[in-house]
């Protein structure tokens, strides 16, 4: 059974995104600031432990790759978070499968802590214990265990992260990785099968979620195109009120104040990526035509110039011949 440890450091939303290869997701920084994050990775048979967090508040949008499911423990930071509509406080349990996108604010210095399981380990240990029969409980957007429940729960991802930082253990005994991986099993599955999940939405969220959505989602379609609010309504079907305030509500942010953070995330990704484009060509193709006031609003959300940014990425990545 393999066994992998890591802990990486990042200095920008979307490579924190990338530390997690497991997971097809995308990370938009949201709040004004130099953003430093942090993922600490287990990886033991099929289960995956992570502990991630980050500085900003940050849209992250995506899914697990195909054939997990997970449960991960969030603790919000001062400000609220969003998960799939559900606005999230204090310390809940949200779960995540590859049937579908999820996404979710990450308030600033919120905590996550996730476990991840290969559906096929877990239908065998189902099969195991339950009989041959027995299905997988569902995959609920936000869990409902008793407090007890949830506390266990995060000692018991902690103590295997812990426990990754001092291998020898795990290393030189293959029935402990097993043992270690069997815990996390049932702990999640435990999880799963404990509590009342969520209802559905309440009808108000759920229409805050439906307008943030497609808002989102048309943006992104026309994001080098002027996008003026009233066309943005009309696109959409919604009134320049419900718009204001969905965004507010889930975003914290104003849908205008979403698309400018929205371009300018696209351009940090493209300079990181593309060092022979001239910053300024870089810029216009994601909306920005006066230079000065796109490097004022650049260096406002990512406490850096866009020159520094690139001098970053040349200086991690020499160019080859």
């Amino acid at each position: 059974m393999n066994f992998d440890h890591s802990h990486k450091r990042a200095r920008d939303a979307g490579e924190q995104a990338a530390s997690l290869p497991d997971w097809d997701q995308r990370y938009e920084q949201l709040s004004a600031g130099r953003f430093e994050g942090e993922v600490d990775e287990l990886r033991v048979g099929p289960v995956q432990v992570f502990a991630e967090r980050a500085n900003q508040t940050v849209m992250q949008a995506g899914r697990v790759c195909a054939n997990r499911v997970s449960v991960a423990l969030v603790r919000a930071g001062q400000s609220p978070g969003w998960f799939g509509g559900h606005r999230l406080q204090g310390e809940q349990l949200i779960g995540v499968s590859s049937q579908g996108e999820f996404d979710l604010v990450a308030s600033a210095d919120m905590q996550i802590l996730a476990l991840s399981v290969d559906l096929a380990a877990l239908r065998e240990l189902v099969a195991q214990v339950d009989g041959s029969e027995a299905e997988l409980p569902p995959v609920p957007l936000l869990l409902k265990p008793t407090s007890a429940a949830r506390t266990e729960y995060g000692l018991l991802l902690n103590a295997a992260l812990r426990l990754a930082q001092n291998p020898s253990e795990l290393s030189a005994h293959p029935a402990s990785r097993r043992m270690l991986a069997l815990s996390l099993c049932d702990a999640l599955l435990a999880n799963l099968r404990s509590g009342d999940p969520t209802g559905a939405l309440p009808a108000s969220a759920a229409s805050r979620r439906r307008i943030v959505a497609r808002a989102r989602q048309y943006m992104q379609a026309h994001a080098h195109e002027v996008i003026a609010v009233p066309d943005l309504c009309q696109a959409i079907g919604s009134s320049r009120r419900a718009l204001q305030y969905a965004f507010e509500e889930v975003m914290q942010i104003s849908p205008v104040t979403y698309l400018r953070a929205m371009r300018l995330n696209q351009v940090r990704s493209e300079l990181r990526q593309n060092r022979a484009a001239p910053v300024g060509d870089v810029a216009a193709r994601w909306g920005f035509w006066h230079p000065s006031r796109f490097a004022s609003d650049y260096k406002a959300l990512f406490g850096e110039l866009p020159s520094a940014t690139r001098s970053a990425a040349a200086a991690r990545e020499p160019l080859t011949a």
